[in-house]
């Protein structure tokens, strides 16, 4: 009876060791990638920007799962949160980093030592001072830039509306991104002879204060592609058809949700294009001689409800050389 009993035991033992060694993980295999990405916050550009990258990668034989680890950080516009995110990834060791937008692309700046970093979503590397010139990066860090040309987006609201005396830039003081650019139209409106008034907000609390003051003395508003405004469109949606104002913004969600207009990149395939040199990083190509990448496409954005709801009608040859993104 005792050998049945140690036969049994012996037996319930082989399965136990064969049920252990099941859930045991595999090593990760030597040639995995491992990349990771610092997103400034959950936004529709923002997010098509990564998810165009992760197919790119995807595409070039880099797939998640596979051969590919992701380490994806989302601080959701706290800086404090940015910060210790940023010292996780470098201190991770990774193959490279994805910063998207500006913000995240200067906290990992500032603690970076070793890693190939990656920008999308940033308009001027180099006035952000991430890199010597956008021409010669000359450092860890490239990428591409969602600026458009300034001149080009004030022609296209001058097209819808071209009586213009006096714009409105809205923008938020802490947002490195949205200075640039209101400078850059400031700039272009001064060569045109168009008065400007410039509104600053801290934060998103007081962009209908912000929006009814503008609209008080101007004729149209422009909002570059400004994160945390992006965030409230709603806001800048209802006084701008209360007061029947126009609105140029910097991003295609942006006027999804309520804008009027704009001159915009395509995200998803900025994202793309910064996988492509994510892949020439791997294979070895030094990031500071990467010239920083633009997306030259200009697609015309237009919300026919808003405009509608001010009063504008858009000609049939404007509506067939863009795209409607009502609701």
């Amino acid at each position: 009876m005792k050998t049945w009993n140690k036969l049994a035991m012996i037996l319930i033992l082989l399965l136990l060791a064969g049920c252990t060694s099941a859930v045991v993980p595999e090593p990760a295999d030597d040639n995995t990638v491992r990349i990771g990405i610092l997103q400034m916050m959950t936004h529709g550009s923002l997010d098509e920007a990564r998810q165009g990258f992760l197919d790119g990668l995807d595409e070039a034989g880099y797939v998640k799962g596979k051969n590919l680890i992701i380490d994806f950080q989302n601080p959701e516009g706290d800086q404090s949160n940015m910060a210790t995110m940023a010292d996780h990834l470098i201190a991770e060791d990774l193959d490279l980093i994805l910063a998207i937008a500006t913000p995240p692309a200067q906290q990992l700046f500032t603690v970076n030592q070793n890693t190939p970093i990656l920008g999308t979503a940033i308009t001027d590397y180099a006035d952000a001072g991430l890199v010597d010139s956008n021409e010669h990066p000359g450092g860890l860090i490239s990428g591409t830039s969602d600026n458009c040309p300034m001149d080009a987006q004030l022609d296209l609201l001058l097209s819808v509306k071209p009586d213009i005396k006096t714009l409105g830039i809205l923008y938020t003081s802490s947002e490195v991104n949205s200075e640039i650019q209101a400078n850059q139209m400031e700039a272009e409106c001064q060569k045109r002879g168009i008065e400007v008034r410039t509104v600053t907000i801290p934060d998103k609390t007081v962009i209908n204060d912000a929006m009814a003051a503008l609209a008080a003395d101007c004729d149209a508003v422009y909002i570059p592609t400004d994160n945390n405004i992006a965030s409230a469109m709603g806001s800048v949606d209802v006084i701008s058809r209360e007061r029947n104002l126009i609105t140029l913004v910097g991003v295609s969600d942006m006027v999804k949700n309520g804008g009027c207009l704009s001159l915009g990149v395509n995200y998803y395939d900025l994202g793309k294009q910064t996988a492509e040199m994510a892949v020439r990083v791997l294979n070895g190509e030094d990031i500071g001689t990467m010239p920083i990448g633009y997306d030259k496409s200009g697609t015309v954005y237009y919300n026919s409800d808003t405009l509608e709801a001010i009063g504008i009608q858009l000609t049939d040859e404007f509506k067939a050389s863009a795209i409607d993104m009502r609701n």
